[in-house]
């Protein structure tokens, strides 16, 4: 084969590889999932912070927020900012807020931080969150998948 038709072939592999490979892969979109261990704010109240939550990230992928709950009927919100650590791999570092039922404000109390790992390609997520109050365990797991 001639050194002009080798180049001409070489050029339309690596056009067609280009093409096939996404130049940065997306988190933007709503996304769910499940979470571990549990702590107690009150006396005789326990909470299970992140047991099912979902959350959205705009298209800027610059934060991270929504709201989880509970199968006792206890919700709560959380929110972060975004860090690209690679053109796949985002870290959104934050806090998680419960809506106290015996409270006096309306407003959410803040409960601890979080950490969460997005996979943009896998679609997927792992966390862990940590607790202002007595809890059995040093942190909470979560993990997730991209549902839009």
């Amino acid at each position: 084969m001639s050194t002009p038709k080798k180049i001409l072939l070489t050029g339309l592999a690596v056009i067609l590889l280009l093409g096939a490979t996404p130049i940065a892969a997306q988190i933007a979109g709503t996304w769910e999932g499940t979470g571990t261990s549990c702590c107690c704010p009150h006396p005789g109240t326990i909470i299970y912070p992140w047991q099912k939550w979902v959350g959205e990230i705009p298209n800027s992928e610059d934060v991270f927020s929504g709201e989880w709950k509970d199968n006792l009927d206890n919700r709560g919100t959380f929110e972060s900012e975004i860090l690209w650590v690679s053109t796949t791999v985002a870290i959104a570092r934050g806090s998680w807020y419960w809506f106290d039922p015996t409270g006096t404000s309306h407003e959410p109390v803040y409960g601890g931080d979080f950490e969460m790992k997005f996979y943009a390609f896998e679609r997927e997520c792992t966390g862990t969150w940590t607790t202002i109050w007595p809890s059995p365990s040093e942190q909470g797991t979560m993990r997730g998948w991209k549902v839009e």
